[in-house]
């Protein structure tokens, strides 16, 4: 279904943004049976200690990341680091958790205020590559561990291609492409997603080159579907 217009594009916004807010936020936030008071002390804690996490990943990379490294950057005891994180693949587990659901939070933010339908394509594409490019862990792990990189990629790519769609597939179905019949949705968005990783991969110099890419994208997706017509 396409939408496009104010009314429709707010309800599926706040459609999107409860399930930013759900799908990727880890089962073991906190026990739901506890008092809320502590219940908020420990996500608070928990909270604490993944910021740390991001920061030491930042500094360090992977292959040299102790936990040890965490409970200094986070501030905390080791004690307390390992109540909340049995173990470095537990608590990177959750960590990768808490940044996708980040993510597609601020992505749904970004569009809140967007209700025209070629402005909130152009608009996701800036967000994520920004964001990407900004993101000083992602960023280090590119020199430190690309292997790892390289293989998170591959196996999470299916997820991002679904989630991203989520977001554009409204717009989408709008383009001249797709009206034209001339390529589908999930073409579009299965190549939108592999220009996200390229971006990642091989970022352009500055934030200016990725906008003009960006306009330069948005253009010809229009202008195929004029020529097509």
């Amino acid at each position: 279904m396409v939408v496009s217009q104010g009314g429709a594009s707010s309800s599926m916004l706040k459609q999107l943004r409860a399930a930013a807010g759900t799908r990727l936020v880890p089962g073991r936030v906190y026990n739901k049976g506890e008092p809320f008071a502590r219940g908020t002390i420990r996500e608070a804690t928990r909270e604490r200690i993944l910021e740390g996490a991001m920061k030491a990943v930042s500094s360090h990379g992977l292959s040299n990341l102790e936990m040890t490294d965490v409970s200094v950057s986070a501030g905390v005891s080791r004690g307390t680091l390992y109540r909340y994180f049995s173990n470095r693949g537990e608590l990177l587990h959750s960590l990768t958790i808490r940044e996708a659901q980040n993510f597609w939070t601020r992505c749904v933010e970004a569009l809140e205020d967007c209700e025209r339908d070629e402005e909130r394509l152009k608009l996701v594409m800036l967000h994520a590559t920004r964001y990407v490019k900004e993101h000083a862990a992602l960023q280090r792990l590119l020199e430190t561990d690309p292997a790892f990189v390289l293989s998170s990629l591959r196996q999470s790519f299916t997820t991002v291609r679904d989630e991203l769609g989520r977001l554009l597939a409204p717009a989408l179905e709008n383009s001249g492409p797709v009206k034209a019949a001339v390529v589908s949705v999930d073409q579009l968005v299965d190549w939108l997603t592999r220009i996200l990783v390229t971006t990642y991969l091989f970022p352009p110099e500055d934030n200016t080159a990725m906008e003009n890419a960006m306009e330069s994208m948005h253009g010809l997706l229009q202008k195929s579907g004029a020529n097509s017509e």
